[in-house]
């Protein structure tokens, strides 16, 4: 008999791959640099089953199955799907959205008593995704705060910037304060943009925010929104779930 201690989920992003057993699976994950060094720790920790879902180069997933493999862990790779937990896909092709967004979609199904609401993943990239009656509307992508700061930057030669991340949006008396606080008011106007959106929609919606830099969302019109520790290792905990069972 499996244990929720010895099935792993593991969410290979864009920036570090996290993983947590899935009687963890509401906890803020474990983080790693490497492919390595997850299969160590799977090792260690007696892992029997691994759910994965990645947004990375696929020879970086194959890697993972055949270390996993080698060490007699059961590898899935969960991908997008047309229709799932009774979410309905908006995309012609499924396989071209990003499966982070479709497991933040996924589990965000499992976290609201409404009928419609609206998910957003902060990291790298900001993912927004709408959903009425179980139908995906579609949603946005947009680069992440420190994504975003890094492009102006790249791209002009007389503005410049430093590490900081304000706690709470003012005016810049410096173009360091000015390009972050830009940057921090660009990321917040997409959850105004989206509570705008869903508003000439729906009057009674939820928000459930994630990602690592949600915090960036700490400001007064998104008090009343669901947070989630991980939503992509939080999806992957349903299809876990369904699996072994």
């Amino acid at each position: 008999m499996v244990s929720s201690e010895q099935i792993f989920l593991v969410d290979m992003g864009n920036t570090r791959i996290k993983y947590c057993s899935l009687s963890r699976a509401n906890d803020e994950p474990h983080a790693v640099n490497s492919v390595e060094a997850l299969c160590n720790q799977l090792e260690d920790e007696n892992s029997k089953h691994v759910f994965v879902a990645s947004v990375r180069d696929e020879v970086e997933t194959e890697r993972l199955r055949a270390l996993c493999n080698a060490k007699n862990i059961r590898f899935h790779n969960i991908e997008t799907e047309k229709t799932a937990f009774n979410i309905k896909n908006s995309y012609q092709n499924p396989s071209t959205m990003g499966v982070d967004r479709w497991l933040a979609m996924i589990a965000a199904e499992e976290m609201t008593t409404k009928s419609a609401f609206c998910v957003i993943d902060v990291g790298t990239a900001i993912t927004t995704d709408f959903v009425f009656n179980g139908q995906h509307l579609g949603g946005w992508i947009t680069p992440g705060f420190h994504s975003m700061k890094k492009g102006l930057l790249g791209s002009t030669k007389r503005v410049f910037g430093d590490d900081t991340v304000p706690e709470h949006l003012f005016a810049g008396t410096s173009t360091q304060e000015c390009v972050a606080n830009g940057c921090l008011a660009a990321v917040q106007g997409v959850f105004l943009s989206a509570i705008a959106y869903l508003s000439s929609k729906q009057t009674d919606f939820d928000v459930i925010l994630g990602g690592g830099d949600k915090k960036l969302f700490a400001f007064p019109e998104s008090s009343g929104s669901i947070l989630a520790a991980n939503l992509v290792v939080q999806g992957l905990a349903r299809y876990a779930k369904r699996e072994i069972s």
